[in-house]
């Protein structure tokens, strides 16, 4: 059996770039770990197939007993199907395995269970975790001349979903014989990388990966949420993300503190009423841990879609921003659309930035955050936020986000008209207050 392993030279901007969205240029030394990892636990009968020259030298110098070659040019099926035939030409009495360098989880002995397979079955797939396949092996009995290799890997939907299922296909309608193994995560974005750090890794590689994340907290205002908490708070502990969840708790008297007790999050109490003093007391508790940078806020009445965490945290974590606003498409009623433009709008008229939304769900950076010096109690906690980044002269960016229907019950604030107007009338009146602020300042 031969083992080639595709890889990317490790440079920023070039090699993960899914996961420096998250990450910024962290994303390469998580690279050069994982490769590392993977390709030293494999003794002789290994090449190394990059995708273009290395002009940093890293495989050169990390590897330096390693074969390497350089990949055809043309889309990811075309290159796979040269460098079968280039290997079959090379080993024609051995089976060939071929793998992703980001594949953290495949060591020797999957690769001997595949080539086994290809004792007895023309080709063998490793699926991933999102659709794809990590490995794809032929066997050295497969009788295929070129061009039915190149056909193999023809018109596949690269990146999605649906590409084990569619290269398992193509083999089947040739005529082949498949074999399958259990499915192997690789690594391309930063969901994937915290669902590894879920499971069984080298001590050694679980260390210095949790050297590189980054450490982030999770704000959740509550009032009345038992409805909600579960379905809530669930998908943030199974994340893996955070360092700290807690729930601001502003006086619920229908469980909600028990319940967030009870799944193991960390709850804080403000007596005082008003969605800003329970941020600030959730801040103070916070304050006293070194262990976070970032602060995520989140509703807790399941409108905020945890599948874009990522898209928020992101810009902050991999320092492109101090502040990220979720910018909500859809699920927002008229009035509620109506009150966002008004704020936005003086906001434009009178700080000259173009803000879209006042969404609550926002990442910042520790350092930022203490520049803002928070201290509005109520609904204006938002737009103060905003204002004073601008005014310190923060990098702030949005992101598209999802807002979602409650999961369950009545918002206290946005399913009545008044209850909407008097928040509308908070809002606005920060704005104000908080211009004439910004004067005052000025004129010191």
């Amino acid at each position: 059996m031969k083992q080639i392993f595709f890889v990317k030279p490790p440079v920023p901007g070039q090699a993960k770039t899914r996961l420096s969205n998250f990450l910024g240029e962290k994303a390469i030394q998580v690279y050069k770990i994982l490769l590392e990892s993977v390709i030293h636990s494999f003794e002789g009968d290994v090449l190394l197939s990059l995708s273009e020259p290395d002009s940093t030298g890293y495989f050169a110098q990390e590897y330096p007993t390693l074969p390497q070659s350089i990949q055809k040019p043309g889309h990811l099926g075309l290159r796979m199907a040269e460098a079968f035939l280039e290997a079959r030409r090379d080993w024609p009495e051995h089976s060939i395995l071929l793998t992703g360098g980001d594949v953290p989880e495949y060591t020797p002995a999957i690769a001997q269970r595949a080539a086994n397979a290809l004792e007895q079955f023309d080709v063998v797939l490793i699926p991933a975790g999102d659709g794809g396949y990590s490995t794809v092996g032929l066997s050295h009995n497969l009788q295929a001349d070129d061009a039915t290799i190149r056909s193999s890997f023809e018109g596949m939907d690269w990146s999605t979903d649906r590409v084990f299922a569619q290269q398992q296909e193509r083999f089947r309608t040739l005529g082949w014989t498949v074999a399958t193994l259990e499915p192997v995560e690789d690594l391309d974005d930063a969901a994937d990388l915290y669902r590894l750090m879920r499971r069984p890794l080298p001590g050694s590689v679980r260390d210095q990966l949790s050297r590189i994340l980054p450490s982030i907290a999770v704000i959740l205002p509550v009032l009345n949420e038992a409805e909600n908490l579960k379905f809530v708070l669930e998908p943030l502990i199974e994340s893996g993300l955070f360092s700290h969840i807690v729930c601001a708790d502003n006086g619920s008297d229908d469980g909600s503190q028990e319940l967030a007790s009870s799944l193991g999050v960390e709850v804080t109490h403000c007596q005082r009423k008003g969605y800003g003093s329970t941020c600030l007391v959730a801040m103070e508790y916070l304050s006293g841990f070194s262990d976070w940078d970032v602060l995520l806020f989140t509703d807790a009445d399941g409108s905020d879609d945890p599948a874009d965490l990522f898209k928020v945290l992101g810009p902050v974590v991999s320092g492109r921003a101090d502040l990220c606003i979720g910018r909500r498409q859809g699920g927002l009623l008229l009035h509620q659309r109506f009150g966002n433009w008004l704020a936005t709008f003086l906001i434009r008229l009178l700080y000259r930035h173009r803000y879209s939304d006042l969404g609550p769900f926002r990442a910042i950076g520790r350092a930022a955050l203490s520049r803002l010096r928070m201290d509005d109690p109520d609904f204006g906690w938002t737009v103060q936020m905003q204002i004073r980044a601008l005014r310190a002269g923060l990098r702030v960016q949005e992101a598209d986000v999802t807002s979602r229907k409650r999961h369950a019950g009545r918002s206290k604030v946005s399913a009545t008209v008044r209850g909407s107007v008097m928040a509308g009338w908070v809002i606005l009146r920060t704005v104000g207050k908080e211009f004439l602020l910004n004067k005052n300042l000025s004129r010191r």
